[in-house]
């Protein structure tokens, strides 16, 4: 058996003529947390998106503990294990915090629950919410409309939607953007925790952030990964260092 948790081989994808992603291989391993980063337009996003299954791959495969998930369906994949997080906030901005949460566990345990089900159920499955706002430090907003939190408040309620499930492989997409120095440092320590014994794929343009979480580091650039390796070796990398002169150099440095 693989000792990755996903895998991605020869993965290409086209938009009609236009090659966005060309032929891609990442290896990122069970418990490891792992930073995609690269320019603007580099097709980050797309790459996230086809490991999600959002968007179909135009060849190659893509691989989630040696089961093929390339070309199956979000929820297909989201059950066989993997969860993600959006560049832009993706909640139900009316529903309460409590109620979001609730939302994404009952997704994952169908099964599990039902709207007739015992009232011992109910009460185990607001524990589990309850549990899982903890983690998030948003158990004093649980009764309040998830569009009235503070922007890095719903960046970590999005992570809590993230880790209701039983997911071992995450995947968030710039989970700081936005944010101030002292929020991006909350978020982080937050990350840390909750990705504790899973495995983490992240997007993200802060070098700060990337070089603290990172134990991997994936450089993509035109649709390329140009370099993959250990943040030392990432950050002393040439080809690195060229592909982002004039705007991340001095991060790299």
């Amino acid at each position: 058996m693989s000792s990755f948790a996903l895998e991605l081989k020869n993965v290409s994808k086209h938009f009609g003529k236009t090659q966005i992603i060309r032929d891609v291989n990442l290896e990122v391993a069970k418990g490891e947390r792992h930073a995609l980063i690269g320019p603007n337009g580099a097709g980050k996003s797309t790459l996230f998106n086809l490991i999600s299954g959002r968007f179909p791959v135009s060849s190659g495969e893509i691989m989630l503990h040696d089961r093929l998930i390339s070309n199956k369906a979000p929820h297909e994949i989201h059950r066989m294990g993997l969860a993600r997080s959006f560049q832009i906030t993706n909640i139900f901005p009316n529903l309460s915090v409590f109620e979001n949460v609730r939302c994404a566990v009952l997704g994952t345990n169908a099964a599990r629950y039902s709207l007739w089900g015992r009232v011992g159920r109910r009460a185990s499955l607001s524990a589990q919410v309850g549990e899982i706002l903890a983690k998030i430090r948003l158990t004093h907003r649980a009764d309040e409309p998830a569009a009235l939190l503070p922007y890095a408040e719903q960046r970590a309620l999005e992570i809590g939607l993230a880790i209701s499930s039983d997911a071992d492989v995450i995947l968030l997409d710039e989970p700081t953007a936005g944010m101030s120095l002292q929020e991006t440092r909350a978020v982080v320590t937050l990350i840390r925790e909750v990705t504790e014994g899973r495995t983490l794929l992240m997007v993200e343009h802060d070098m700060g952030v990337v070089f603290d979480l990172a134990d991997r580091i994936s450089v993509l650039v035109y649709g390329e990964v140009i370099a993959s390796g250990d943040p030392e070796s990432v950050r002393a990398d040439a080809k690195v260092q060229e592909a982002y002169l004039g705007t991340h150099e001095e991060a790299l440095t």
